[in-house]
């Protein structure tokens, strides 16, 4: 496989993101909806407002998204994003609605964990996904492009299903037996027993989509993190991998300088370079170079 290209960009003035949308090919025309990836949980990056009016200049409708949080309401990441700076004139869209139940499912083409993957409505229906990534680190290592892809845009059903074992499980010695679970599941995952008044999780009908979680007033649902890190990081790479076979896409990283490259693989390989980063951090970008899901080999050039 030929090498990778990454453009590096050390001064990030106006004029830097015009370039790098011709440098990276991008063919940009009226009225195209361009979905810019962020992460609503963080600052707003200094770079999304200057992409955001180079594509809107270019005749584009760019607009801001991210998908709801796995555990939680789905409208705190709309907070968040007001919270943290996306809202300066940019519209902002949560990518698998509301309720986090919006999603398309996708096949994963040649995966070794998964066969289909979840992502937000919105994401799908955009003719250019462009993701915006300020590598981090989080409990499962390393968050780069393929976290971002993999995870980031996954409906909340999606992150429940790379991020744990199975179905959400019930302790029952916490069960009250309210049955809010069981009122709230819409496909009759969550059950209510009526002579034990205790609750379960019957796996062929559940979802994934955790509203069973957040609906139970004692915490007696939870999530099921039985599982590794490295098949995690190898679900996340099959996702990102699904989302970049179906969807046309680009991604961009700040690092000491902001890098953009059509190949997440690539960048997450770099990220690794630059951060020094252990072995057991680059499961995922290892996982999809196997995958031919891009390549750890590039060259930068300077724009």
């Amino acid at each position: 496989m030929e090498k990778a290209k990454i453009f590096a960009a050390a001064e990030l003035e106006f004029d830097t993101f015009p370039r790098l949308i011709d440098a990276l090919g991008l063919k940009i025309e009226k009225d195209m909806a361009v979905a810019i990836k962020v992460d609503f949980l963080q600052p707003c990056p200094a770079i999304v407002q200057p992409l955001f009016l180079a594509l809107a200049q270019r005749g584009a409708s760019p607009f801001l998204t991210d998908c709801s949080v796995p555990f939680g309401d789905a409208l705190q990441s709309l907070n968040a994003a007001a919270m943290n700076g996306y809202v300066s004139g940019a519209p902002c869209v949560l990518a698998d609605g509301v309720k986090g139940t919006d999603y398309d499912l996708i096949p994963v083409r040649g995966g070794k964990r998964l066969r289909s993957a979840k992502f937000g409505r919105a994401l799908m229906d955009a003719d250019l996904i462009i993701t915006v990534t300020r590598p981090a680190f989080s409990e499962r290592g390393f968050r780069g492009v393929l976290y971002d892809l993999g995870l980031g845009c996954a409906a909340r059903a999606g992150k429940t299903e790379v991020q744990t074992s199975g179905k959400p499980i019930v302790d029952a010695e916490l069960c009250i037996g309210c049955g809010k679970c069981a009122a709230i599941c819409e496909h009759g995952g969550a059950r209510l027993d009526p002579d034990t008044r205790k609750a379960s999780i019957f796996p062929p009908k559940c979802s994934g989509c955790s509203r069973c979680m957040r609906a139970c007033p004692v915490n007696a649902i939870r999530p099921n993190f039985d599982i590794s890190d490295e098949t995690v990081l190898e679900r996340l790479a099959e996702y990102a991998k699904a989302l970049c076979d179906a969807k046309e896409h680009a991604h961009l990283v700040l690092l000491d300088q902001a890098y953009a490259s059509l190949d997440p693989t690539a960048l997450d390989a770099l990220c690794a370079e630059k951060l020094s980063l252990p072995e057991s951090a680059c499961a995922a970008a290892r996982h999809a170079a196997a995958l031919s899901f891009g390549t750890t080999d590039a060259e930068i050039t300077e724009i």
